[in-house]
């Protein structure tokens, strides 16, 4: 096989036209040059060079030859200069998967500071629910990922930052805004906008309701924070929601009340494969994040 110190050889000799300047210039003997142009003539099947008594020329190969060769010089020192760079944070892509929760509460100050320390890496954000956060670290889509502690954590790593005390939201002229305490038996009186089926959230409210012997009456489902928030603000229904979103549900014009009884308290953390090691970029993220790991 042609090695990168063949081909520097090459190159250089066919710049020098001579044995002996060529291999001063590589910092080698002249017989190691030889024997590096002659190992590199058999791997390619033909003589590079002719040789005289007073002068060393290309062939016709050999020049057909010379711009390949520098061009392939020219890649694997922009290729080691790349990587380099990486390990040095001088540049690099760091791919984050969150649910929309986070991603609209927590994160944009977590990337704010870390982009102040590190302004040459780029940073994409992949604002997916819970689900796709944790398929997209695990597919390779995402070398990180915010979520709830996923209850099947077999091939991720788990690290917890905060616990998330799940409360309800509703419109403003709503009869439970009265400022009474609101307990779970009053909540089951009014119709609902919840999380779509199938969906973790909306299985750790159904089960918690289950365990109170609860049911509640649902009005309108959807996949996201957001439009659950606009669907409650226009008087659709009540919501049960993280508490990380409680600003973004108030901007809305929302109001948002703990409910006695209600216990649904959440881990929220960060996610990583155990299969795969991480990038420089995300590990220096990591440590952005002063978690205990």
């Amino acid at each position: 096989m042609v090695t990168i110190k063949n081909l520097q050889a090459f190159v250089e000799l066919a710049k020098c036209q001579s044995f002996a300047e060529a291999a001063e210039k590589r910092h080698i003997s002249q017989p190691a040059l030889s024997s590096a142009i002659k190992k590199m003539e058999q791997q390619l099947g033909g003589a590079l060079f002719s040789r005289s008594t007073r002068s060393v020329k290309l062939t016709p190969e050999g020049t057909s030859f010379l711009p390949v060769a520098r061009r392939l010089l020219d890649d694997w020192e922009n290729a080691v200069g790349d990587v380099k760079q990486l390990f040095k944070l001088e540049k690099g892509l760091l791919t984050i998967a969150s649910m929309p929760s986070f991603a609209e509460g927590k994160l944009p100050d977590l990337l704010a500071f870390f982009g102040y320390a590190q302004p040459n890496v780029s940073i994409r954000v992949h604002d997916v629910v819970m689900e796709l956060v944790i398929e997209s670290v695990l597919s390779d889509r995402a070398e990180l990922g915010f979520v709830f502690e996923p209850e099947d954590k077999e091939a991720l790593n788990f690290y917890p930052m905060f616990n998330d005390e799940f409360v309800l939201i509703m419109p403003p002229n709503h009869p439970l805004t009265s400022g009474s305490e609101i307990g779970i038996e009053d909540v089951i009186e009014y119709p609902f906008v919840s999380m779509n089926r199938g969906s973790t959230m909306r299985k750790w409210i159904d089960d918690e309701l289950m365990n109170n012997k609860q049911k509640i009456s649902i009005a309108v489902e959807a996949s996201q924070f957001s439009t659950i928030g606009n669907l409650v603000y226009s008087g659709m229904g009540i919501a049960i929601v993280p508490a990380m979103v409680q600003k973004q549900m108030q901007a809305k014009g929302c109001v948002s009340e703990k409910v006695t009884g209600l216990n649904i308290v959440k881990q929220v953390g960060l996610i990583t494969p155990k299969s795969r090691s991480l990038s420089t970029a995300a590990h220096a993220f990591i440590a952005s994040l002063d978690l205990d790991l």
